[in-house]
């Protein structure tokens, strides 16, 4: 999970700052408007897209998977003297969100409940509040003072810039952003998307005004005359001073010749970033029938072993139509070869085991594209080894060792699960409802053909 909310972030700051450097400055305000709710989109769900590559090469199949049962070894630990970081983060996390939702429920109540006349102007819906704010719009109305509101008459340009807020829907983006940001709060990249879209919201409605043909100099006026009572409500769309040298500058503003190359760039952009960031999983790991080469065919009969039960033994995978009878004496020349820690596993007890963040193949397939196989030959025939990695209550990798006859198997096992377990955080174990240590046994054999 911790990948997917790093890749979240990372993509989400890579295309907020493509609009910066790229789109911010044009007026192509549809499009920017497009972009970055697509962007947001697509940031928060392309980690979690999966697509298919292809198998993993011939050069790395001369050897294969021949593994006994994996085990699980707790142990025991004090839980009451260590803090449960993750319950803690976890805790902080929602307090923090809830509070964040309760604040726009809030503000979204008090905009509902504005004391006023309700009337109909231009087919518009229209609220005369008592509340000395400037005009804003909300929904599907446009909420103004009673001053602006004389002789029966509005100001046709606050009118229209209000109007078209309505008519645009900006209200719906708005609400999105408001929830992504409570959801995602600890994201940095969503406080530039939000401010980047409210501003990209008063460029559309000056545009439209714009397009009326109204004096500039006299609608900037008029907007530095409402920022100065402008009020602080999420959710709306009020005359704002902090993008007001930004707006009157696009007012002025011709469109660039660099236009169509922009926008060409931040689709491109876009479509690589889909690569660079989806998840991507070996064909072997989707096809349980693709026995197109040893490996994968090891692999994939072995998916099932994901999690072993401590109280019933299951077969081992038969691979190669290796007998049942080298099968018992591959058990019992492990069993003699034994590591004397971690000690044996205490008497059964309510738990649940250890478990890779992708589960238990992809640890199987990590391990074997990251083995160097260059070091053995066709004269090592087949050799074994049982691996022990050491998992705190946490989930972090501790330790990881290896027993088995040939000690530079042992090496290269030991190298390759430290490798692939790097920067991995496992889901601890749990005994008796607590997260435990645990010791996890992955026994392997390998045939160098």
């Amino acid at each position: 999970m911790a990948t997917i909310i790093f890749k979240i972030i990372l993509c989400s700051a890579l295309l907020i700052g493509i609009y910066y450097l790229f789109l911010q400055k044009e007026k192509t305000f549809r499009f920017n408007r497009f972009y970055l709710i697509f962007g947001l989109i697509f940031s928060y769900t392309i980690p979690f897209v999966k697509i298919s590559w292809p198998a993993i090469s011939q050069q790395k199949s001369q050897f294969i998977f021949d593994e006994v049962q994996t085990q699980q070894l707790l142990q025991n630990t004090n839980q009451n003297s260590q803090l449960d970081w993750p319950n803690l983060i976890l805790i902080l996390y929602v307090s923090v969100s809830i509070v964040l939702i309760l604040k726009s429920l809030t503000s979204i109540f008090k905009i509902f409940n504005l004391k006023g006349i309700d009337l109909k102007y231009q087919n518009q819906n229209v609220k005369l509040i008592e509340k000395n704010w400037p005009p804003f719009s909300f929904w599907n109305k446009i909420y103004l003072n009673k001053i602006y509101f004389e002789n029966g008459q509005i100001d046709n340009r606050i009118f229209l810039h209000e109007q078209a807020h309505l008519s645009q829907k900006h209200t719906l983006d708005l609400i999105f952003i408001e929830l992504i940001h409570a959801l995602s709060w600890f994201n940095p990249a969503i406080y530039f998307f939000k401010k980047a879209i409210i501003t990209n919201h008063e460029f559309l409605a000056d545009e439209v005004i714009m397009e009326r043909k109204f004096d500039v100099r006299s609608y900037q006026q008029l907007i530095l005359t409402e920022v100065i009572n402008a009020q602080k409500l999420s959710l709306i769309n009020p005359f704002n001073f902090n993008n007001t040298k930004q707006r009157f500058i696009m007012m002025t503003t011709k469109k660039s010749n660099f236009e169509k190359v922009k926008k060409t760039f931040a689709i491109a952009a876009i479509a690589g970033l889909s690569i660079v960031f989806v998840q991507k999983v070996y064909a072997s790991e989707n096809d349980p029938n693709n026995f197109g080469n040893p490996e994968t065919a090891a692999v994939a009969d072995t998916v099932k072993s994901d999690t072993i039960p401590q109280k019933k033994q299951q077969q081992a995978t038969k691979i190669k139509a290796v007998k049942k009878a080298e099968k018992s004496s591959t058990l019992k020349q492990l069993k003699e070869n034994e590591l004397p820690i971690p000690p044996p596993p205490p008497p059964a007890r309510e738990g649940t085991p250890a478990e890779f963040p992708e589960g238990l193949n992809a640890l199987r397939m990590a391990f074997s594209n990251a083995f160097n196989a260059e070091v053995f030959t066709k004269r090592d025939g087949t050799l074994k080894t049982s691996i022990y990695i050491t998992i705190d209550e946490n989930g972090k990798t501790k330790d990881v060792r290896a027993e088995g006859p040939n000690p530079a198997f042992n090496n290269e096992a030991v190298r390759t699960l430290k490798v692939v377990t790097q920067d991995k955080l496992w889901k601890p174990a749990t005994e008796e409802g607590k997260a435990a240590a645990t010791v996890f046994q992955f026994p392997i054999t390998m045939n160098f053909q």
